[in-house]
């Protein structure tokens, strides 16, 4: 079965974080409303403040597949990990056995 399906749980725990990253960025999204004046441009702030308004259901609803997204990669990495230490520890191992080399001698003919 090893050889049918196989995971790096730490680049899947790593990939995991990098989504809830991204989720905490977008939800700090909304923080920018009203932050267009910053830049001194009446235009910009509309812009700004339009994009915040307009994209929050998108951003909602994002938002919620990436903590879905992240948390099922959490979660195979955790699974694949115990079962892999179980697996280790429950089935047994068995030496190879050993190869023992004889010198063949040629029969005279």
């Amino acid at each position: 079965m090893a050889y049918t399906f196989g995971v790096d749980a730490k680049a899947v725990a790593t990939a995991a974080g990098e989504l809830t990253h991204i989720r905490s960025s977008l939800d700090g999204l909304a923080s920018f409303a009203g932050q267009g004046g910053v830049t001194g441009s009446a235009r910009v702030q509309r812009a700004l403040d339009d994009f915040v308004k307009n994209s929050s259901d998108a951003r909602t609803k994002l938002e919620a597949e990436l903590e879905r997204a992240a948390g099922l990669l959490s979660g195979l990495a955790h699974g694949a990990t115990a079962l892999d230490r179980s697996l280790g520890e429950t089935v047994p191992v068995n030496a190879p056995v050993p190869v023992v080399l004889r010198k063949v001698s040629e029969v005279p003919s």
